[in-house]
């Protein structure tokens, strides 16, 4: 009888305890969103490599002898620079014939850059005269200027041609510049530390080009996936999950309520959920302390 009444003792401690879990007189104390509508971005990020599209070579009409080279590889220079200065007088006493003679006469002694860009190459060496069919000067040209990208295979499913990116960099004097996708390799690559890899080009848009963005510089590139403009999103840590799906913990009449969700996608700033229908609702940011549906919860002082 002793025992009987042991069991029965046990049994009521249990229920009490659980009781006072759901319905005790000290709330959890909870940080909570209201949820709204909002424009939410996916995005994937990835790196690249400042480079140009092409090198455009500056060519003499004949092999002339160079008195002075003025750049080097890698030089930025603007229209109109000075590259190098021909020596006409030693040009002239070597010349061959009367054209080549012509084309002297007719010629600037300094040899200038047709557009501002970036030294690729220098094939002109001081006393030395220039080959025929071989550009003094390699340049790659300011409007030209791309972003190489790396992209993941797991991201090719999402990611496609004419798709904006947001381009930003340690090296780069803006805090953002903006361009488009233009170009995915048809041919993919094996990194040894990354997987597979796919090749994208960024195209910088009209006035984002200017000075900093040097040729190697590593770029960190955010292309924009999709654009919901009503999208309702949660923080990352107000989602849970168990065998029943994912869930969210609505504040409701001073008690957390569980509410199903269908998480849409992952996003940088919480998680963007399918379900229009919570715009409105009021979600618990931090379900860690709750149990069960139906505890007793208020919203921590601010």
């Amino acid at each position: 009888m002793k025992k009987r009444w042991m069991l029965v003792f046990l049994a009521g401690a249990v229920a009490l305890g659980v009781w006072l879990l759901g319905n005790g007189t000290e709330p959890v104390q909870v940080n909570t969103t209201v949820l709204k509508a909002e424009r939410v971005e996916q995005t994937v990020v990835c790196t690249g490599v400042v480079e140009s599209a092409k090198a455009t070579g500056v060519f003499l009409p004949v092999p002339c002898i160079v008195k002075e080279v003025n750049v080097k590889e890698g030089s930025r220079v603007k229209k109109g620079e000075v590259l190098a200065v021909i020596d006409k007088r030693a040009t002239f006493e070597t010349a061959g014939n009367d054209v080549t003679r012509m084309y002297l006469a007719a010629m600037a002694e300094e040899i200038t850059a047709p557009e501002s860009g970036v030294v690729v190459a220098v094939n002109a060496l001081a006393g030395a005269p220039t080959e025929a069919g071989t550009p003094c000067v390699l340049l790659a040209l300011e409007r030209d200027l791309q972003v190489r990208l790396c992209l993941r295979e797991k991201d090719l499913q999402v990611i496609k041609q004419g798709m904006p990116v947001r381009l930003t960099g340690e090296g780069f004097s803006r805090s953002m510049y903006y361009g488009t996708l233009t170009e995915i390799s048809s041919a993919a690559r094996t990194d040894t530390s990354a997987g597979i890899m796919v090749e994208g080009v960024v195209t910088l848009d009209e006035g984002q080009r200017d000075d900093s963005l040097r040729l190697g510089l590593t770029a960190r590139a955010t292309v924009v996936t999709k654009v919901n403009e009503s999208g309702v999103l949660v923080p990352h840590e107000a989602v849970l999950s168990d065998e029943k799906g994912r869930y969210v913990y609505l504040l409701k009449e001073g008690c957390a309520v569980r509410q199903a969700v269908e998480v849409a996608a992952q996003v940088k700033d919480g998680v963007l959920l399918a379900d229009r229908s919570l715009v409105g609702q009021t979600v618990i940011n931090n379900p860690d302390k709750i149990h069960q549906s139906g505890m007793a919860v208020e919203e921590a002082a601010s």
